[in-house]
């Protein structure tokens, strides 16, 4: 798995259940987009485990030493895709929202351009 995968992953997985749980939806969202991604199929147990990993671990601060290594476009992509599975209940909880925001940060990626980000993908997603 590709480093950027598994930060894409991780962001994915810390978005999904920062409302407090994991439906299925997500779950089936986060597998199409992590294979779109890379071409591999992700298990439901797979899922699992990053998910026990990202509960047990300081994940901001993974994503923060993440920060100096990941390029402008590996970051967009992370929260692109996070984004995605932030939407997958079809409600934006505030949890998820804030935790998109804290992972951008934690990225640093600037607020002007973490909203651009955001604007872009509602812009795509309703053409």
């Amino acid at each position: 798995m590709s480093a950027e995968a598994d930060w894409t992953l991780k962001a994915m997985v810390a978005v999904a259940v920062s409302d407090g749980r994991l439906d299925s939806r997500e779950v089936g969202l986060i597998q199409q987009v992590y294979q779109d991604n890379t071409g591999r199929k992700m298990t439901a147990d797979e899922i699992a485990r990053v998910t026990d990993a990202n509960a047990t671990g300081d994940v901001m601060a993974e994503f923060a030493a993440a920060a100096t290594v990941l390029d402008k476009p590996a970051k967009e992509e992370i929260i692109r895709s996070a984004y995605f599975v932030l939407l997958a209940d079809n409600r934006i909880a505030s949890e998820e929202r804030k935790k998109l925001k804290d992972i951008a940060t934690a990225l640093q990626v600037p607020e002007v351009h973490f909203g651009s980000i955001l604007e872009d993908l509602a812009i795509w997603m309703s053409s």
